[in-house]
Formats: C-alpha cells, sequence, structure tokens
C-alpha cells in the first residue's frame, strides 16, 4: 500500500485569515511536500459555495486524508466531517489546524503568524498520516420516562409524557404524591386554593394508564446512558395492599398515635395513616417503628377493622428493574431548620415557627383545620414576619430562596382573614418580588394594613421572650413585641440530592442543587445527556417555573426518543487491549461514565461502548498502555506534537 494521500484546504475565512496570515506561502510550501497530494484554496470554505467546492473536490480527486486549514473545530469540524463522509472518506480522517483563533487573531505579526501556522499546519498532517477509521453505530431508543419525585414538577412532567403517548414510572420516597404545595392553602399571589389546584393532577396521575406510581422508594442504581438507561428501584412495603381505597376505618381502632411528618411535628396521625385526604395511591402505610403489631406483636386491631382484608404485616420489601430513554429528577427541597442560629430564638422561645410550619397551622388539611392558634390555644393578635431568616449569610444559606418574600407577604393575607383585627408585621430587608403581579401583592397587603420595618442587617435580628410576648428587635426599626414570630427560611436541595447526583453521575452547583448543562441554553437538562432537572432540584423556584420546567424538561426528552428511531453512539470510544491489560481495574474506578467492567473469568478489564463517552480518562489512569482511546491514540498525539517540534 502507497503512502496516504493528503488533501489541505485553506481558507480565507474573508480576511481573518488572509489578511493576518501569507497564505500564498504556506500554499508554496505546501505543494513541494511529498506527503500532500492535493492544496486548495477557498475565500469562505463553510459557506455553501465553499461547501459544495469542498465536497466535489474530495470526489474528484483520489485522497486519503483531509486536513482543513481554518477556524475553531468547535465551529465547524462536524460540517467538514460531514461533507468528507459525503464524499467517501471516513470522518476519522479529517483533522483541522485552527489557525484562525490560535494565530491570526492573537498574533499581530504576520509572519510570526505565518510561521505560526506553518507549525499546526505540519502537526496536522502528521497526525493524519497515522488517522484510523473510525465506525458510526447505532442502537435504538427506549421511549419510557422515569420522574424522581413526585411534586408538581414531577407530575406536570409525567402527564406530558404520557399524553405523548410514553410509559411513565414516577418514583417518590413519601407514602403518597404532591411534594410541597400540597402542604400549603392558598398559592400566593392568586390567592388559589394549593389543594384545589393539585387534586386534578392527581386525579390525572392515577387514572392515566401510562403512568405507575412507586411510592415509599427510591432509586438505588442508575447504568447505561441516553436512551438506554438501566434503573433500580427500592420499595418499602406499606404493609398494605393497594385493594385499600383509604376508608379509614383503620384509623378509628387504632391505639397508637405518632407525631406527623405531614403536619411537621405541629398534628399526629396514627401508626397506620394516609399523609392527606384524596392521596394518590389512596392506600394506607403502616409506620413499622410505631406499629404494636411490629414492636412488640400485641395488636392486630387494623386488621380486624379493614373490610377489603387489605392489611398485610408480611408484605416484603420490594425491588425491582427497567429500562427507560430519560430521567427526570423533580426532587424538590428541603426547609432550612432555623435551630443553628441560636439568636432566632426558634425550638427555644414558644411560638416561633417557620414559614412551612405556619402554612400548616393556615391550612385547611392542617392539625387545628385552618386555624392559626399559639400552643396555648389561643388565637394570636399581633405577629412578626422576620424575613430571610438563615438567608445570604455564610454560616447558613449564602444566596436568596427567591420565593420566601411572596410567601411571606402571603401571612398577612391569611392572618387578615381568619382573625381580623389582628396585627402582622413584616420585618426586611430587600423584598424580592419578581413580577408585576407579586408587586401588586405587596401593595394590597400594605394598604390592608401589613406593616413593613426595614431592618439594615437581617443578620443582627434577635428573637427572645419580652414582657409581655415575644420581642423581636435588631439594627433600624423599633423592637416590637408580639404573640407569634414567622421566620421566613429559606430553601435547600432536598435531602438525599448529593447521593442521587452521584448515582445519576450528574454535576451539582455550589450550593448543592442539580447544576443544568446550561443556565440559559438548556436549563432543564442537567451535565449528562438524557438526565433532566425540574423544579427546585435546580435551585429555588416559585410554582410557575416549577410547572414550566417540568413540561420543558420531558418535552425536551421525548422530542428526542421518538418511537422506532436509533441514537448514534459515540465514535471515538475507548478500547483496552487485552493482552496489555493487567487487571488493575485503576481505568474501572477512573471512569466517569461506568462504562468499564472488569471480566473476572479472563481477569481484564472491558469498555462497553455503548456507554463510554470518549472522554479518554481511563486511557490517562492505565499505567500498561492497555487503554487506548480512538482518534486520539499515544501514536497519533506524538506524531502530532512532532509535527510542532520539529516543523
Amino acid at each position: 500500500m502507497g503512502r496516504p494521500r493528503t488533501a489541505v484546504f485553506l481558507c480565507n475565512c474573508g480576511p481573518n485569515i488572509a489578511g493576518a496570515i501569507d497564505l500564498d506561502i504556506i500554499a508554496g510550501q505546501l505543494a513541494s511536500r511529498q506527503d500532500v497530494a492535493v492544496v486548495e484554496r477557498h475565500a469562505l470554505l463553510c459557506s455553501p459555495d465553499g461547501q459544495q467546492f469542498f465536497r466535489d473536490t474530495l470526489q474528484n480527486r483520489q485522497v486519503d486524508n483531509v486536513v482543513v486549514v481554518a477556524c475553531s473545530p468547535k465551529m465547524h469540524e462536524k460540517t467538514f466531517q460531514d461533507l468528507a463522509g459525503e464524499a467517501g472518506i471516513n470522518i476519522g480522517h479529517v483533522q483541522m489546524a485552527n489557525v484562525r483563533e490560535h494565530c491570526a487573531w492573537v498574533t499581530p505579526d504576520k509572519a510570526t503568524a505565518t510561521a505560526k501556522a506553518q507549525l499546526l499546519i505540519n502537526a496536522a498532517i502528521r497526525r493524519s498520516l497515522i488517522s484510523e477509521n473510525l465506525e458510526q453505530r447505532s442502537m435504538e431508543v427506549n421511549t419510557d420516562v422515569l420522574v424522581i419525585g413526585g411534586g408538581l414538577a414531577g407530575i406536570e412532567a409525567a402527564l406530558t409524557a404520557a399524553a405523548a403517548g410514553r410509559k411513565v414510572t414516577i418514583v417518590d420516597r413519601e407514602i403518597s404524591l404532591g411534594g410541597a404545595v400540597i402542604k400549603t392553602e392558598e398559592v400566593a399571589p392568586s390567592l388559589e386554593c394549593a389543594p384545589c389546584l393539585l387534586a386534578p393532577r392527581l386525579a390525572a396521575v392515577r387514572d392515566n394508564s401510562n403512568i405507575t406510581v412507586l411510592t415509599r422508594a427510591e432509586v438505588t442504581e442508575v447504568r447505561g446512558f441516553y436512551g438506554n438507561f438501566t434503573v433500580r428501584v427500592r420499595r418499602q412495603a406499606r404493609a398494605i395492599e393497594p385493594s385499600c381505597i383509604g376508608c379509614e376505618a383503620c384509623f378509628e381502632v387504632c391505639p397508637v398515635t405518632v407525631p406527623s411528618r405531614f403536619h411537621l411535628g405541629l398534628g399526629t396521625h396514627k401508626a397506620v395513616y394516609t399523609l392527606f385526604p384524596g392521596s394518590v395511591p389512596a392506600a394506607a402505610a403502616i409506620d413499622k417503628s410505631a406499629c404494636r403489631h411490629f414492636t412488640d406483636g400485641t395488636c392486630n386491631a387494623c386488621v380486624e377493622a379493614c373490610p377489603f382484608g387489605a392489611v398485610n404485616f408480611d408484605q416484603p420489601d420490594d425491588e425491582s428493574e427497567f429500562a427507560v430513554g430519560a430521567i427526570v429528577v423533580a426532587t424538590g427541597f428541603s426547609s432550612w431548620d432555623p435551630r443553628s442560629i441560636s439568636a432566632l430564638g426558634y425550638g427555644t422561645v414558644p411560638d416561633v415557627y417557620t414559614l412551612p410550619e405556619f402554612e400548616r397551622l393556615a391550612s385547611s388539611n392542617g392539625p387545628t383545620h385552618s386555624e392559626i392558634r399559639l400552643r396555648d390555644g389561643r388565637a394570636p393578635r399581633s405577629v412578626a414576619v422576620v424575613h430571610c431568616a438563615g438567608s445570604l449569610r455564610p454560616d447558613a444559606i449564602p444566596y436568596c430562596s427567591r420565593v420566601c418574600c411572596l410567601g411571606a407577604l402571603k401571612v398577612g393575607e391569611l392572618v387578615r382573614k381568619q382573625i381580623p383585627g389582628a396585627t402582622v408585621t413584616n420585618i426586611h430587608h430587600d423584598l424580592v418580588l419578581t413580577t408585576p403581579r407579586e408587586q401588586a401583592f405587596y401593595r394590597r397587603q400594605a394598604h390592608e394594613g401589613t406593616r413593613f420595618l426595614a431592618c439594615t442587617d437581617l443578620a443582627a435580628v434577635q428573637v427572645r421572650t419580652g414582657d409581655h410576648g415575644i420581642r423581636v428587635e435588631g439594627p433600624g426599626f423599633e423592637p416590637v413585641e408580639v404573640d407569634m414570630v414567622v421566620l421566613a427560611t429559606g430553601l435547600q436541595p432536598a435531602a438525599g440530592t448529593r447521593e442521587l447526583a452521584g448515582l445519576l453521575n450528574v454535576e451539582l452547583d455550589a450550593d448543592g442543587f442539580l447544576k443544568p448543562d446550561h443556565a440559559v441554553l438548556h436549563c432543564t437538562g442537567a451535565s449528562l445527556d438524557g438526565i433532566y432537572v425540574a423544579g427546585c432540584a435546580a435551585g429555588p423556584c416559585d410554582l410557575p417555573t416549577a410547572v414550566t420546567q417540568g413540561q420543558a424538561a420531558v418535552g425536551d426528552a421525548i422530542s428526542k426518543l421518538m418511537p422506532g428511531r436509533r441514537i448514534n453512539l459515540e465514535m471515538m470510544t475507548s478500547v483496552i487491549d487485552a493482552d496489555l491489560c493487567a487487571g488493575c481495574r485503576l481505568c474501572k474506578a477512573a471512569c466517569p461514565y461506568k462504562a468499564v467492567s472488569f471480566d473476572r473469568e479472563r481477569k481484564v478489564c472491558v469498555v462497553n461502548e455503548a456507554i463510554c463517552r470518549g472522554c479518554g480518562t481511563c486511557s490517562a489512569a492505565c499505567p500498561t498502555g492497555a487503554s487506548k482511546a480512538r482518534h486520539f491514540t499515544d501514536a497519533q498525539i506524538h506524531a502530532e506534537i512532532g509535527g510542532l517540534l520539529h516543523g
């Protein structure tokens, strides 16, 4: 076989390259080289006319390799690879020499820029001489969708996918769907009934044959890649069969009462319980840590009371594995616990509540059935709301949670509605109200009597027992004494977010939320293809944003996961030479995509090329040279470096 024939294309790029580099000198030098068969020049190679010229030249001239002397590969490498492929040249034999960004734009002296460009071109030619074919492989995609999290964002994602005919599985840690919104009474600024808002969506999920709901469940393993993920889910037994309709007959006879997580410890439920009337699934669940059947074997009252025979103490925990094409993470948030800042009085001063706790007191499905009460049962005549409790300070939450101000303003609305004549005082610094409707809501609260006291430093606010109630003092305002204090606490990543990110192999941002792939262009995509993020899993957001993100995330996913469609796999994968592999498994530990496994029978590592993304991390870690990254082999890189060093 003769020496490979290389074609070199020089692009003027208008004046960008031709005005800064002497392409005539370079063309003459290339024409005299024995390893260059074709030298062509064009004014603008990426233009329609230039692309046609490029394709026609390759079709009419017998060449093996192509070097394009132009701009950054990020701009047009794929353009020229595709054109070369149309001309019958494997894309593995297409190299680019970036002389625009690396020479023309950064080297003022034309002679110096020209000399530098000659070295880059020589490096690309040397590399092309030992280039190898890249094989394009494809796989059929799975069109099913997994939604992790059953709040409003997750529900909207599931319903959107199901409406497009996709099979959807929702996984949630709680015993029923609903998330945070079901714990509120009204949604500001519209003051729409929150349970009324959610109930039709829950019913739609329950009645949709395309949606499977797994509650009391969590994802324990994720393998694979976009279009072909394999997911393992562990589900804790409810000890109640699905035949349960939530009639509550068992509640009446259960002798055990425990603090309610749903009521944030302000109320109780029985050891057999549902979170709220109309929950989905409707079936109750048994708290095994409290139920006397499980603690000492002395009680079977619920078995005898159930008219459907749904109680099953022997129901086992369940583990299942299934395939999906895309995963939407909508795990919501957790509220910051203010106990860590003693000056706020939470946990030490009676009747100091967090904003979520106040929402439970004001809710019709709350522990006091929408009656706002102090711990002694009296209705408060005065309430102070402390904004930014723990927020914007490095020892707690260093960021603004965006939605707390609107929630804090709602306190005044709820108090005045339930307790005519009661006073509400907001202690704040800045007010974050991002829409005209939110600003109008603020003006309405001020008009109806809510007081606003500006504090110059919220971190210095002190909440303590006063002479006639709770005393709140801080810089910039006169101290106030009230019956109740509500702390507008910020939003944190949901419990288990870091562990889930590890399972999914996606990045977190500086605050611990899931990091979008691109904050503007791909804000619902995570850092790994096929993983999407919606709602507060990506950071604090309001309900309209959560709904929109849920719909957008799954919309992007299903637009690509079309039935019958095949997706192209990465061509520049790594490959392990079994004859050189020592079985040390350093590559397996280094692989960020879990694409390397250890063959115990052969005692060597192998690459799953369907999962490999071609990052080359394993090749860098391999001490024997057994792992090689296609298109970036040691020989190719050495040839390129040699071309730079030796001209």
